[in-house]
């Protein structure tokens, strides 16, 4: 199969996963939400989780990303035996990793949640610094197998084999869900107990999917390893590395990798630590700073998330047929790729982002409960998911033409903005200045990793140009339509009411979706996006 078949057959999968993954971690919300009792008691989940991802992105150290370019690099090179010995090392590595980051983020639990709660201002808390400690412990157990998972998704592919990545995700997903959505109603309604042991179980679920990633992992490596075993037996170079000279080369790529990966997060954790302040110093009330931070790195998040899948997914998907085309001087390739990548993500990102900005109100309403506030960071954030995604698969481009040590200054350079304007903007804009900070800085960051990829992957942008007009302005096409949809609706359905905004939605969507696909199928911008699978999709599909 060639790399063009193999990499669009990995990008499906894996956004396929992606997505579904993104979905299930949206849809649980919604009964998540209803056993918890809104946005204030959902705030101490959200205290707990960007610390734990940030640690997380550290005691993974960047491996899993790296352990897969490098693994890919020395395929392409037939060089198996010492991918082979770069992927059994890795593995205990990371075990040991993620037991040092336990222990690190069980004792800094307390310095942490005392910081959150500095960062909150003066004055009475829902939650308290105690409190924070406990969930932040809790959740900690789970660093311990997460880096040695990642960095098995890693080894399958820097073989280019996507499915077992794909699979154990979704299975991780769904086995995270059902004990946290069990575990918090047993403890509230069963068991009498408190919203902050709810909480504790709700955190706890991530160690419980991350095991049951792992036995699918076990699965697909038993398939698998015969035919990994037989590449070995064929490799006749005469590479002999040490693991000195093999994890220095590693720690070369993981340190981007750390830094790429605990970018976003960072900025979750710059809105933790000035959200509240800044709300203070705009004269916001205090009872209504949880509430609106709950907003702000849950609710809303998790449904921006959703069109970054694309990114996700695409990212992974890129970087060892990037590496590979690169390390080969293939640059034709490695341009096509890009190429591919890039209108293949804003092919999907940039209409939903447009869909869910015009939806926001009935969105939000579908999935909680009406309220203003959540509407209206919605309504800002949607658009931030397209910076979000560009920022993303830049950096995995970047890392894959070997230039992985410039993303350090790119991320560096995107935190100190955010943690520049963030106050200044909540201060005038309320919550929502700390959305517009968010896509002011990433918006910025994938500006000079754009850069990076023109002068060091003499990458072209102008065969972008065509396509990309395309996707806006059938994009604005099918945003009309929904917008015509909406209106035409409300006059007889209630936005505030939740049965009526499914309504809206199940009528909405479909018919933006239609009219997006039929411009884009019509014109044969799916066909130069999406190349044969375009036709395949036409033929099962007659209507396009």
């Amino acid at each position: 199969m060639s790399d063009s078949n193999n990499l669009v057959r990995g990008t499906f999968l894996l956004t396929i996963a992606t997505f579904a993954t993104k979905l299930l971690g949206m849809l649980y919300l919604i009964p998540f939400y209803s056993i918890m009792g809104g946005e204030e008691n959902l705030a101490l989940y959200g205290y707990a989780y960007t610390p734990y991802t940030i640690m997380l992105s550290i005691a993974a150290a960047g491996v899993p990303g790296a352990v897969s370019k490098y693994i890919s690099k020395y395929n392409a090179l037939g060089a198996y035996a010492t991918s082979q010995k770069l992927y059994r090392s890795s593995l205990i590595v990371m075990m040991g990793s993620g037991i040092i980051a336990f222990i690190a983020l069980f004792i800094a639990a307390p310095y942490i949640a005392d910081l959150q709660m500095l960062a909150a201002g003066e004055g009475a808390h829902r939650w308290s610094a105690e409190d924070v400690t406990r969930i932040i412990r809790v959740v900690s157990v789970a660093v311990i197998v997460v880096p040695f998972m990642a960095t098995w998704r890693g080894i399958f592919q820097g073989f280019e084999s996507f499915g077992p990545t794909s699979v154990s995700a979704v299975i991780e997903q769904a086995v995270r869900i059902v004990f946290l959505l069990a575990g918090a109603y047993l403890v509230l309604n069963v068991w009498g107990g408190s919203v902050q042991r709810a909480n504790e179980v709700a955190v706890f679920a991530a160690f419980v999917g991350v095991l049951g990633s792992m036995l699918t992992l076990s699965y697909f490596w038993r398939k698998r390893k015969k035919h990994i075993d037989e590449m070995i037996a064929t490799d006749d170079t005469d590479y002999d590395f040490s693991y000195r000279e093999m994890y220095a080369e590693i720690i070369r790529y993981g340190i981007p990798f750390i830094i790429v990966s605990i970018s976003i997060p960072l900025t979750l954790f710059i809105d933790q630590l000035t959200h509240n302040n800044g709300l203070a110093l705009g004269g916001v009330p205090e009872e209504y700073h949880d509430a609106w931070f709950g907003m702000l790195n849950l609710t809303t998040h998790k449904l921006v998330m959703i069109p970054t899948a694309f990114a996700s997914a695409f990212a992974i998907t890129i970087l060892p047929f990037i590496t590979k085309n690169y390390q080969k001087g293939n640059m034709e390739g490695v341009h096509q790729q890009i190429k591919m990548m890039v209108l293949m993500l804003l092919f999907f990102v940039i209409p939903a982002a447009l869909g869910m900005m015009v939806l926001s109100a009935p969105l939000y309403t579908s999935f909680y409960e009406f309220n203003e506030m959540g509407i209206k960071i919605l309504l800002f954030y949607a658009p931030v998911s397209i910076a979000i995604s560009l920022f993303t698969i830049t950096c995995s481009v970047v890392q894959g033409i070997d230039k992985q040590n410039l993303t350090l200054y790119v991320v560096l350079i995107m935190l100190v903005i955010k943690a520049a304007i963030n106050i200044p903007l909540i201060i005038q804009f309320g919550t929502v200045g700390a959305v517009m900070g968010t896509g002011i800085a990433l918006s910025i960051g994938a500006l000079i990793n754009f850069i990076i990829i023109k002068r060091y992957g003499r990458f072209y942008f102008r065969p972008l140009l065509k396509p990309l007009i395309q996707i806006v302005v059938y994009s604005l096409a099918m945003l009309l339509v929904v917008e015509l949809i909406y209106y035409a609706l409300i006059f007889n359905l209630e936005v505030d009411h939740k049965v009526d905004s499914l309504l809206i939605m199940a009528i909405a969507v479909p018919a933006g979706g239609i009219v997006y696909m039929l411009l884009s199928f019509r014109s044969g911008l799916a066909d130069e996006i999406l190349g044969s699978r375009a036709d395949k999709i036409r033929k099962k599909l007659k209507v396009l």
